[in-house]
């Protein structure tokens, strides 16, 4: 195991990658601690866990396993505004879910990556992305696109930096983000690319507290400029919505529906929930 400081002295834990042919079923504790893997969950006493392990373990058994490679040196940008108060109307649109008897531990989703379409901006280009959050968690695909349509797209984690999978529009994204609500606050990181099949895992000390939260959407604008326009992206959908917090599991659409909207209170993108694991963002410029 090796391990990086990210700018505020977290260390990110990175594993060495498992082989191509590595099966999860068959792998030992040790084997599965060695590449960071999640154990196994006892079927009898976690039965809801054990599901999603399985699931997971059964969709990227054959992915290619990539070695993470994060640049430290990003791992900082946003930190002010992920995460502290919660998705805003004016920059955000999605669900957004507070638990107030028991700390989330894990949010499992899968996500598109949608193209983009200028809209006339005096800087000459939109900041745009598509975020999942659990708590302090933040994972993103940050995107731009410029009044030449040429579309840009990196995932990013937040106290990780950018993430060396690869990522562009079209794509289907998954993640399971976890975090362990005792000190020092261990996040796990299990991010994939669908579409390419490939995978990723890595984890960080983060000291954050118990997460309450739990939210999924996108988002407009640069960190230092949140009020930029909002680019045409069509439609973006979340699915396969699975949570879980200390007591039980819980659904992320049962949250706060949250509309962005502009300066002037008009709609400029909606959620539309479409069942209990499962919701669209809908761009709202024709």
């Amino acid at each position: 195991m090796t391990g990086q400081q990210a700018p505020d002295r977290r260390a990110v834990r990175l594993h060495p990658a498992p082989p191509k042919d590595f099966d999860p079923f068959t792998a030992t504790e040790k084997d599965l601690k060695r590449h960071g893997l999640p154990l196994r969950p006892d079927p009898q006493t976690q039965p809801g866990l054990a599901a999603l392990w399985e699931r997971r373990a059964v969709r990227y058994r054959s992915f290619d396993h990539l070695e993470p490679r994060p640049d430290s040196a990003t791992a900082a940008k946003g930190a002010a505004t992920a995460g502290v108060l919660g998705p805003s109307p004016t920059e955000s649109c999605g669900y957004s879910l507070v638990s107030h008897s028991a700390p989330f531990t894990i949010l499992s989703v899968t996500w598109t990556v949608p193209n983009l379409r200028f809209s006339s901006s005096p800087l000459g280009l939109n900041h745009f992305r598509t975020f999942v959050g659990l708590g302090f968690l933040d994972v993103h695909v940050e995107m731009t696109v410029d009044s030449m349509e040429n579309v840009t797209s990196q995932l990013w984690a937040r106290n990780v930096g950018d993430i060396n999978l690869p990522v562009e529009p079209g794509d289907v994204l998954s993640g399971a983000l976890c975090l362990d609500p005792k000190p020092p606050g261990t996040a796990h990181y299990f991010l994939a690319n669908e579409t390419r099949s490939q995978t990723m895992n890595f984890k960080v000390d983060t000291g954050f507290p118990p997460a309450v939260t739990i939210d999924a959407g996108v988002t407009r604008g640069d960190f230092s400029q949140p009020v930029d326009p909002l680019a045409h992206f069509g439609v973006v959908y979340f699915d396969e919505i699975i949570t879980f917090t200390t007591d039980g599991s819980r659904s992320l659409t049962s949250g706060d529906a949250i509309t962005m909207v502009d300066e002037h209170g008009s709609t400029l993108a909606r959620p539309v929930r479409l069942n209990e694991y499962a919701f669209k963002v809908v761009c709202a410029a024709a």
